[in-house]
């Protein structure tokens, strides 16, 4: 079965199970709880490919009135960090910050936030003198002004794919359209630390372009959003190009 049947079988069925199940979010006079469930045709981040088959992805989060809030996302790899051998995996990501709305212009976000793989897991150097584990840790802050968000995130311990002290830096700005469509722009860039390389993990460009995204998103239903981005891909941290995607995704929220 091709790629297209097989998203349009997982969209399809994400798309029926959530409306079939629909309930309004839990509330109460201290906060919030929000959840989603979406479906990609690949999932990419930062300009490297985390999927490229259809992917399930899916999250929750509760938030305080008093700006603190705590939450899990997770989605379905292709592979799994720790073993070569396997062609599936899970991406499990727990975070918890702090965010306010300033005046109806600012606002602000800061939290941290563990990336863990699969169950975990350690990769070694073919001669056994250097490991690192897969799981990553990582400050990300976000101000916003209106429609444009800056982003900034800060990796606090050296993983598998990255090192202590790299930095990445975005900004995202969406403008409303009519018909309750959306234009979504956004653009990634790295500066990166090579005094924590070693035999796994090796860095060739103190800065890189990473990825710009284009798109359009639309909300049917009040519930279900619908996207389409073209993403530019830039450069990785050794120098290698980044492919070009088209990424067309569905998530229900409730």
């Amino acid at each position: 079965m091709s790629q297209l049947p097989k998203f349009s079988l997982l969209l399809l069925f994400a798309t029926m199970t959530s409306v079939a199940g629909a309930q309004d979010a839990p509330t109460s006079v201290n906060g919030e709880v929000s959840a989603s469930i979406g479906v990609v045709n690949k999932y990419i981040y930062r300009g490297g490919e985390e999927n490229d088959d259809p992917a399930v992805q899916l999250g929750v989060e509760y938030a305080h009135n008093s700006g603190v809030f705590a939450g899990y996302w997770g989605s379905t790899l292709n592979y799994d960090p720790s073993d070569e051998s396997q062609n599936h995996g899970f991406e499990h990501d727990f975070y918890i910050g702090y965010g306010r709305e300033l005046n109806e212009n600012w606002s602000y976000k800061s939290q941290l936030i563990s990336y863990y793989y699969q169950d975990g897991g350690t990769i070694y150097s073919e001669d056994d003198l250097d490991e690192r584990r897969t799981i990553g840790f990582e400050l990300l802050n976000d101000v916003s002004y209106k429609n444009l968000t800056m982003g900034l995130g800060v990796m606090l311990a050296d993983a598998s794919y990255a090192n202590a002290g790299d930095v990445y830096l975005s900004a995202a700005y969406n403008h409303p359209l009519p018909k309750d469509f959306s234009l979504n722009t956004s653009v990634g860039a790295s500066i990166y630390n090579d005094s924590h390389d070693d035999q796994l993990l090796n860095t060739t460009e103190s800065i890189a372009f990473n990825e710009t995204r284009i798109g359009l998103s639309k909300t049917v239903a009040k519930k279900i959003d619908l996207s389409l981005d073209y993403i530019y891909g830039g450069e990785d941290r050794e120098g290698s190009d980044l492919d070009d995607h088209v990424v067309v995704g569905a998530t229900y929220n409730f």
